[in-house]
């Protein structure tokens, strides 16, 4: 059902794109601080979903190695806790009267 509807979604999202860019073939003025392009105004869209994407993905790539990072550091942590139980469960109780 979810790739159904992945893939419906997807199609309306490129007839849209498609109809978006054939009305908007103009030549659009991009002024940079030391350039300036002109460009139609649908390649300027992709640009722009692009760099979108390409920042997004660095953004998260980065926070999956910050989260691999501390899941080692807690299953190391873990592995300790578990030994020094482990070892608490091994000595047998004293009450303090010896």
């Amino acid at each position: 059902m979810g790739r159904l509807f992945f893939l419906i979604f997807t199609s309306i999202l490129i007839i849209i794109s498609v109809v978006i860019s054939t009305y908007n073939f103009k030549v659009t003025e991009i002024s940079f601080y030391l350039q300036t392009y002109e460009l139609p105004l649908s390649i300027i869209i992709l640009y722009s979903f692009i760099a979108g994407v390409v920042t997004t993905s660095i953004y998260l790539i980065a926070t999956i190695f910050s989260y691999k990072k501390k899941y080692r550091e807690m299953k190391i942590s873990l592995q300790n806790n578990q030994e020094e139980l482990d070892n608490l469960r091994r000595n047998p109780l004293r009450d303090g009267t010896e």
